[in-house]
């Protein structure tokens, strides 16, 4: 990476897309009841596996939220007007540190009231980036990012591969039994129902959606080498989630954020700068 200015990502352009992108994921959270003040006071479980729960349960952050309904309105109106004002107003970082807090809080928050961990995590990574504002730090941290995705992904695949759900003869079959034990009585006529009775019923095509989906996981290995193909590795992110919902109703709104990383922003910024200066 050099040192002039084009050799460095539009920070500001970028900021607005990416926390627009993340104020329709809250949204997303509050109309699926979602948002601290929408946990109507549960039982909290903290998931003891995690160092980082640990802490926010000690600090007893989880617990005063979900006793404290007007506090956690507040919570929830604070943590949606700081990623409004890093729209409409980029090149700040106060604002920026509020967001990336109240989104970790509200994740760790959401786990806990539930009982497990979520592997949504897409939007809690490139708001980070954000907190450095020269273009090199930016660009730094913005690669960063882009390099724990690959890792993310490169990892579920030797997970994959290293605890036998590659080879095994009906792996996939037996996950879609599970998962849509309760699902296919309610949804027999849908579209998706004949799809999935299809691959339960036949092992062998089911586990070569799943070996396919392993394959699609290892292909981030190519992030690690190169950025030219950074487009091919996104469409292949998208048709994987896609499959994931399509199969196991697996929703990616919080998780699409995590594509940010690997989209063409130098090329999307030059592009509306070009549309700005004919106008």
């Amino acid at each position: 990476m050099t040192s002039t200015a084009a050799a460095y990502y539009p920070r500001s352009f970028m900021a607005r897309i990416i926390f627009m992108w993340l104020f329709v994921i809250l949204v997303y959270f509050f109309l699926h009841h979602g948002m601290v003040s929408q946990w109507e006071a549960p039982v909290l479980k903290s998931p003891l596996s995690d160092n980082s729960f640990w802490l926010l349960h000690i600090l007893n952050i989880p617990q005063w939220l979900s006793r404290h309904y007007w506090a956690a309105l507040g919570f929830d109106m604070l943590l949606t007007t700081a990623c409004l004002i890093c729209i409409f107003v980029p090149d700040q970082r106060w604002f920026t540190g509020i967001t990336v807090v109240g989104v970790w809080v509200l994740y760790m928050g959401y786990c806990t009231a539930a009982g497990k961990h979520y592997a949504q995590i897409g939007y809690l990574l490139p708001p980070l980036a954000f907190l450095a504002l020269s273009p090199k730090k930016f660009t730094l941290s913005w690669q960063l990012v882009r390099y724990w995705v690959c890792f993310l992904y490169v990892s579920a695949g030797l997970f994959k591969l290293y605890y036998g759900g590659f080879s095994a003869p009906d792996h996939m079959s037996r996950i879609l039994a599970a998962t849509n034990a309760d699902w296919l009585p309610y949804h027999a006529d849908g579209v998706q129902a004949p799809v999935i009775r299809y691959l339960i019923e036949h092992p062998g095509a089911a586990q070569w959606l799943f070996r396919l989906a392993t394959l699609a996981d290892l292909s981030l290995l190519l992030g690690f080498f190169t950025r030219r193909r950074d487009g091919w590795l996104a469409g292949i992110l998208v048709l994987f989630h896609t499959a994931n919902f399509f199969l196991l109703h697996i929703s990616f709104m919080e998780q699409s954020l995590i594509f940010a990383p690997l989209l063409p922003w130098a090329r999307w910024a030059a592009y509306f700068q070009s549309i700005k200066g004919n106008d």
